[in-house]
């Protein structure tokens, strides 16, 4: 298969999102390579046995767990899909790429707007016991972290725009990788600062991204200070790179743990840690599978952990924390991790946010933590 390439310049490219009103469509924004990939209309679903150096781009998004219950995520998730259309941008080039049947993509104005909404913080008491039964479980020693995770309903007053929600993301997100997938009338979305696993040829990195402080403006460097320092978060983040080491040492050579520093988005610090190593013989979606979830987004140890999220998680993930990504042509490409994230039906959005639970935590302060993560999603509605 080839794909035809045409020069275009648009004011905005979610016009090309907008374009394509009613098709399954995503945008991906790697905030490292300051490059926007869109594309649209479904073009065929690609095996995980097949070859994809026929198609530009593949996209692919999992569910959290194996199998969904939540009505509203039917259709979701574990699939990897070639599109017919794509638009690239990178280096202030915008580059068209059609399969087949060239079409003109209007240039249109992107209204960014401002959504009336309502919603209620009403899950304290809910969150209280998810917390006191990770904490039990930590306590005998069942689990040493569990990631525990709120979904809380937002409701807008008319139909939500999901073009600019996504403007309003790749404005205010630093240091974050925007994304979103529109299908079957729902889009999911969010900015996450997670890279779950990236591949470069016989490169292979992932990044440990557990411990987090807010962030306030007037004293930026003592608070990254304060939370290099702190004993609980380096304590859960220890774990998370830990176990990211345990796999990746199975398949890799040369394998290198850098310096732990810190990661600022808009809202809050976060402690990160790269790791990375050489591996010949394995894909990308081989090392998603082998990586997720890692201890930031289930709990350690993993089988235990998920157990006790299934158990007490009245909600239902979807594609929450799960994997999402895109692939070349040579199998090259990078997953991210979908938090600070939501799915968006008709006027409601439900936003999702969690916190990891170690010995040291406390629940109020943890709650309070999962209040300012959500601010990604409702900061841009």
């Amino acid at each position: 298969m080839k794909y035809y390439e045409k020069q275009i310049k648009l004011d905005n490219p979610l016009s090309f999102w907008r374009h394509f009103e009613n098709e399954e469509k995503f945008s991906f924004y790697n905030p490292i390579k300051k490059e926007l990939i869109l594309g649209a209309k479904r073009l065929k679903a690609v095996s995980i046995d097949e070859s994809i150096k026929d198609y530009l781009y593949v996209f692919s998004s999992m569910t959290f767990f194996n199998s969904i219950k939540d009505e509203k995520w039917a259709g979701f998730g574990n699939e990897n899909v070639a599109f017919e259309y794509y638009l690239v941008e990178k280096d202030g080039k915008q580059t068209f790429y059609y399969f087949q049947d060239l079409v003109e993509i209007e240039n249109r104005e992107v209204e960014v707007c401002q959504h009336s909404y309502i919603y209620e913080m009403d899950d304290y008491e809910a969150w209280t016991q998810m917390f006191s039964a990770a904490k039990d479980a930590i306590s005998k020693e069942e689990v040493n972290k569990v990631v525990i995770s709120r979904e809380v309903k937002i409701e807008c007053g008319a139909l939500i725009n999901v073009e600019s929600v996504l403007q309003k993301l790749l404005r205010q997100s630093i240091n974050s990788f925007v994304f979103g997938y529109f299908k079957d009338g729902k889009t999911f979305l969010g900015a996450t600062p997670e890279i779950l696993v990236q591949k470069d040829k016989n490169r292979v990195l992932s990044y440990a991204l557990a411990g987090t402080i807010l962030r306030s403006n007037e004293n930026d460097e003592l608070q990254k200070e304060a939370l290099l320092t702190d004993t609980k978060n380096r304590h859960e983040h220890q774990i998370v790179i830990d176990s990211i080491v345990k796999v990746m040492k199975r398949f890799t050579d040369e394998l290198i743990v850098d310096e732990t520093r810190i990661l600022t988005l808009k809202n809050l610090h976060h402690l990160q840690t790269a790791i990375h190593g050489t591996d010949k013989n394995s894909t990308l979606l081989q090392w998603v599978k082998r990586l997720h979830p890692t201890p930031a987004l289930g709990g350690n140890p993993v089988d235990k952990a998920l157990e006790l999220i299934k158990r007490y998680e009245k909600h239902e993930r979807g594609l929450y924390a799960a994997p999402i990504g895109i692939m070349d042509e040579n199998g090259d490409g990078i997953f991210v991790a979908g938090i600070r994230s939501a799915l968006i039906v008709e006027n409601i959005a439900y936003a999702y946010a969690g916190c990891g639970i170690v010995d040291k935590s406390n629940c109020e302060v943890e709650y309070i933590e999962t209040k300012d993560k959500l601010k990604t999603i409702i900061e841009s509605l």
